[in-house]
């Protein structure tokens, strides 16, 4: 395909961001939980009611801590607190990849499922090397929905054959490629910049060479 590609679609975790678990140990560790007990807990009905933004953020958080509090009693409620100061790890090198996109006139959005807390977390990391913020909390519909896509395309404001964009999710991919997006499974920053390349976009060497495969 030779359409010129005019505007970039990142997805954020697994991509830019990266929760490494750190948070949810810390939380346990701190009020006698059980390893493992905030993923088996945090990431069921509620979590997806707050993808949706059906649920706030907030009234997520509210929901685990009723679960905690149900199965361990009032003291694990605190838990949520600790666990909720983690906002997840920026990979510096996809982050400079996404400056590198923009400096060369090339629109930068991210394209996520997430919740209402998404602006302040990426607040407090100071991430911001971005143009568009795509939310599906605010959207009402999530990846690989056809209708998320085509709300993502409006927002950027460019025809679709000429976005490019990477998700780690290969559904989410093929769902994009359906749609009509220049759309690229992430593995690696490496292999990212190589993708971008062969849509036109070629970066300024040096870009990140031999890291990237940072999965959380």
């Amino acid at each position: 395909m030779n359409t010129r590609v005019r505007a970039a679609l990142f997805d954020l975790g697994g991509v830019v961001l990266h929760f490494r678990g750190n948070g949810r140990a810390e939380a346990e560790k701190e009020v006698g939980l059980p390893p493992g007990t905030l993923r088996r807990i945090a990431y069921k009905e509620a979590f997806a009611l707050a993808n949706y933004g059906v649920y706030s953020h907030q009234d997520w958080l509210e929901a685990v801590r009723g679960d905690l509090v149900a199965e361990f009693g009032p003291h694990a409620g605190a838990a949520v607190e600790v666990w909720a100061k983690d906002p997840g790890e920026l990979d510096e090198d996809a982050v400079a990849v996404l400056k590198a996109v923009r400096a060369q006139g090339v629109p930068v959005g991210i394209f996520t499922n997430n919740t209402s807390g998404l602006e302040e977390d990426l607040a407090r990391l100071g991430f911001d090397a971005f143009d568009a913020l795509i939310n599906s909390a605010d959207l009402g519909v999530i990846k690989p929905s056809p209708v998320a896509y085509r709300l993502a395309v409006e927002a950027m404001g460019v025809p679709v054959e000429e976005i490019f964009f990477a998700d780690d999710n290969h559904t989410n991919v093929i769902a994009a490629r359906h749609v009509g997006l220049r759309a690229v499974d992430f593995v690696s920053v490496p292999g990212l910049i190589a993708d971008l390349a062969a849509c036109g976009i070629t970066l300024p060497a040096p870009m990140p060479a031999t890291k990237g495969e940072r999965h959380g």
